[in-house]
C-alpha cells in the first residue's frame, strides 16, 4: 500500500481512496478484456486463420504482431526467477514463480502493457521487474514479509481480491515505468546513459578497480544492462531488493514537488539514484574483483554472490550512494552529461 500511495496509484485522501481504486481496476479488467482476452493471437491458438481480402489481410497482420509479442512473453515468463535469501529458499522461490497462477497473471499484465505502448514494446527483463511487485502485492495482502510467501499462501486467496492484486500491480508497473521510459524504446537511450555515467563514477571513486578491469579487457556494459533493465532484481534477494526500490521509489515520490525527472536525469530515484547504488554495490566487491582473472571476473559477474546479503547491506550501500549523490549532485555535467 505504501508503494501504491507513493507511486500516486492509491490517493492519500481515504474519502475518496474507495471509489478511486474501484475505479482503476475496474479500467484494468476493461484493458484485459479488450486487449488481452480478445487479442487475435489468443483466438489463433484456438481456431485457424479464415477469411480472405484487405480486412483479412490486416486482422492476419494484427495477430502476427501479438502473436509475436504472445510467444516472447510466454517464452520469458517461466524463466523469471527469485532470488532466495532470508527465510525464502530456492525450492519455495521456484515453485511460487512457476505457478500456473502467478504465470497467467503476468501473462496478462506484460501483454496489455505492451500493447497499449508501441513506441517500446515487450522488453526482456519486465517479467522480472513485475514479478516484484507482484511478490509484495502478495506480501501485503497475506500480512507477511516477502521472503515469508509460498503457494499454500498463494492458494488462500480468492480470485476477486486476486484480480484486484493483478489491476494493481498493473497500474503500479505502469507508473514506474513511465518515469524510465526511454529506458525500453528503440536503442535504449536511457539505459546506455545510465551504463556510461555508471562507468565515469566508478573511474572516480575506485581508479584501481578500474584499471584492473581495463587491464583483464572486462567491460562492464552488458552486466550493468542487467542490472538496469531489471532494477536488480535478478542481483538481490526478494527481500532486499524490494527495501532498495522502498527508497527508489521514495525518491522518486520526493522529487514530485521539485523536479520528478529532468529530461537529462531521468527519474530521482530508478535512474539519478540507482547509478549511486550500482556504483557502490560494483565497488563492494572491489577487492574480490581486483584478485580475479577475465575469466572468474565474467563467472562472477554472472551471479553475484548476494544471497547472504540482508537489509543491513542494503541499508550500507545505499548510505553510500546517498554520500554519492551528495557529492556530485553540484557538478550536474558529471550525471547529465560529457564532460
Amino acid at each position: 500500500e505504501v508503494w501504491q500511495l507513493l507511486l500516486g496509484y492509491r490517493p492519500l485522501t481515504q474519502g475518496r481512496r474507495a471509489e478511486a481504486m474501484q475505479r482503476k481496476r475496474e479500467e484494468y479488467l476493461d484493458l484485459r478484456r479488450s486487449l488481452y482476452d480478445a487479442s487475435p493471437a489468443l483466438a489463433s491458438d484456438a481456431e485457424p486463420a479464415t477469411g480472405s481480402g484487405a480486412g483479412a489481410s490486416e486482422a492476419a497482420g494484427g495477430a502476427d504482431s501479438e502473436a509475436a509479442l504472445l510467444k516472447q512473453i510466454r517464452k520469458d515468463v517461466p524463466r523469471t526467477r527469485l532470488r532466495p535469501g532470508g527465510a525464502l529458499c530456492q525450492v519455495q522461490a521456484d515453485l511460487l514463480v512457476e505457478s500456473p497462477r502467478i504465470q497467467s497473471f503476468m501473462e496478462r499484465v506484460l501483454f496489455v502493457w505492451a500493447v497499449r505502448q508501441p513506441a517500446s514494446g515487450y522488453v526482456q527483463g519486465l517479467n522480472d521487474v513485475l514479478m516484484l511487485l507482484i511478490v509484495v502485492g502478495l506480501a501485503d495482502e497475506s500480512r507477511l514479509p516477502v521472503d515469508r510467501l509460498s503457494t499454500e499462501l498463494l492458494g488462500a486467496v480468492s480470485e476477486e481480491r486476486f484480480a484486484e492484486i493483478e489491476a494493481d500491480c498493473y497500474w503500479c508497473l505502469t507508473q514506474i515505468l513511465s518515469e524510465i521510459f526511454d529506458h525500453y524504446t528503440h536503442g535504449q537511450p536511457g539505459i546506455q546513459r545510465m551504463v556510461q555515467r555508471l562507468k565515469e563514477i566508478i573511474r572516480r571513486i575506485d581508479a584501481p578497480l578500474a584499471a584492473h578491469l581495463e587491464a583483464q579487457c572486462v567491460d562492464l556494459s552488458v552486466t550493468y544492462l542487467r542490472w538496469i533493465t531489471c532494477l536488480m532484481v535478478r542481483e538481490l534477494p526478494t527481500a532486499c531488493c524490494a527495501r532498495l526500490w522502498d527508497t527508489l521509489i521514495a525518491e522518486s515520490a520526493q522529487a514530485v514537488g521539485h523536479v520528478r525527472g529532468s529530461s537529462d536525469c531521468g527519474s530521482a530515484g530508478f535512474e539519478a539514484l540507482l547509478v549511486y547504488f550500482c556504483a557502490c554495490f560494483t565497488a563492494y566487491f572491489s577487492q574480490r574483483l581486483q584478485e580475479m582473472d577475465f575469466e572468474a571476473i565474467t563467472f562472477f559477474l554472472q551471479q553475484m554472490p548476494t544471497d547472504g546479503f540482508a537489509d543491513r547491506e542494503v541499508e550500507v550501500l545505499l548510505g553510500e550512494a546517498f554520500v554519492l549523490k551528495s557529492l556530485f549532485q553540484q557538478a550536474p555535467r558529471h550525471l547529465c552529461g560529457s564532460e
